[in-house]
């Protein structure tokens, strides 16, 4: 599944607004790790996205890539 970019920065109203149309959920760990999670419903973790500025976020892993 190739739906984010890592050549790209993403608002939170992109990511959310990706995930909806694609049925995935979004887990908010900003708190305590500064990252947003994308995961199938019931699922393993798909994507991560590491807050990077104000309401800037970067794709960090994704499963289907080799980190």
């Amino acid at each position: 599944m190739t739906i984010f970019t890592k050549s790209k920065n993403y608002s939170l109203r992109e990511i959310i607004d990706i995930c909806d149309k694609n049925g995935l959920i979004t887990v908010d760990c900003l708190k305590d790790e500064n990252i947003i999670s994308i995961e199938e419903k019931g699922g393993d973790c798909l994507f991560e996205f590491l807050k990077i500025g104000e309401d800037l976020f970067k794709l960090t892993w994704a499963a289907d890539i080799k980190q």
